[in-house]
């Protein structure tokens, strides 16, 4: 069952947005890139916009996969406790509204791919309707040979594929009449073309925070926290920063009924192409800002969907703190 703080679907984000951006002008700027499929991806940039930019501590908050909504659900409440001072069921914000609104410029993009979301055939995966298998056809489409889930790649034109997915998976996004990319593989995505903005018109960014999900299938952990790839190439101050924040967000978890946090802390371990794709596309941007990666249980009735949205929020929680000092 959903709980009525869980906001995700593009169409109750597009909405709630719209409410915010017209009752705070002064505290959220909304701005969206629209998608090739037609609807908007946001930019949801939180701060007390009567204190110039200069001097705030800045972080970019994002969520780039369909198939992981909880994220959504998280940064929807989080922003709304920061507008309004309250959770979107009512309760009391946890924030110093204030001083974080006038200390810090938060940027959230809650879904950076909404009509990846919007095809999804439930709202929040909770491993009672589909199996992991079925699930991960729904992610990346189903392979007409195996009728298992289709290949994972960073771009891909359905004129050249051969054999083609019988359904196109939710976690790529259209950007042509024929192309489409994962959103945090390949640079034509909407995502990417975000960050690169707002790392345009701010220099100084002290923290990019991507929260994801995944299954767990074989383990006992429910969050972890993965640091980047080329972490131990990366200068010692984003390293040390990037270690420190991600012990306060396992450290949070920690605190949470029903979580069970992995307690080490290591960098993204893909290799091959998978890596090679991370290299390319966020090897410029890792050694400028502390970045870490969250993925809370996904598909799995151990991890509800109240939980995945708690846990994504105590991640978003730690990251304001660490701002604020």
């Amino acid at each position: 069952m959903i709980d009525p703080a869980w906001i995700s679907h593009p169409d109750e984000v597009d909405d709630l947005i719209g409410e915010w951006a017209a009752a705070y002008p002064g505290l959220l700027r909304a701005e969206h890139k629209m998608q090739f499929a037609g609807r908007p991806v946001w930019a949801l940039s939180v701060t007390d916009n009567s204190i110039p930019d200069e001097g705030k501590r800045k972080a970019m908050v994002f969520k780039p996969h369909a198939h992981e909504p909880a994220p959504i659900a998280a940064q929807m409440n989080v922003i709304s406790q920061l507008l309004t001072g309250q959770t979107i069921d009512g309760h009391p914000s946890e924030f110093d509204n204030q001083r974080v609104l006038r200390e810090c410029l938060l940027v959230f993009m809650p879904d950076a791919n909404p009509e990846g979301t919007a095809r999804a055939p439930v709202e929040a995966w909770d491993g009672s309707e589909y199996t992991n298998d079925e699930f991960w056809a729904w992610m990346r489409g189903i392979d007409p040979e195996t009728g298992k889930m289709w290949k994972r790649v960073d771009l891909w034109d359905d004129t050249i594929e051969d054999p083609l997915p019988t359904r196109y998976g939710i976690v790529y996004e259209q950007i042509s009449e024929h192309e489409y990319v994962e959103p945090n593989r390949h640079h034509a995505s909407t995502l990417f073309r975000w960050i690169f903005e707002m790392m345009d018109r701010h220099a100084d960014w002290h923290a990019m925070l991507s929260l994801h999900q995944t299954e767990f299938e074989t383990c006992d952990d429910t969050c972890m926290i993965i640091l980047p790839c080329l972490y131990d190439d990366l200068p010692e101050d984003i390293k040390r920063e990037a270690m420190a924040w991600a012990k306060d967000v396992v450290a949070g978890w920690g605190e949470v009924e029903g979580a069970h946090p992995r307690q080490e802390i290591a960098p993204l371990n893909y290799g091959g192409e998978q890596r090679q794709y991370f290299v390319e596309r966020w090897g410029d941007i890792y050694p400028r800002v502390p970045i870490i990666t969250s993925e809370i249980q996904n598909n799995n009735a151990k991890t509800p969907p109240a939980l995945q949205q708690r846990l994504n929020e105590v991640a978003i929680r730690a990251t304001i703190d660490r701002l604020l000092g």
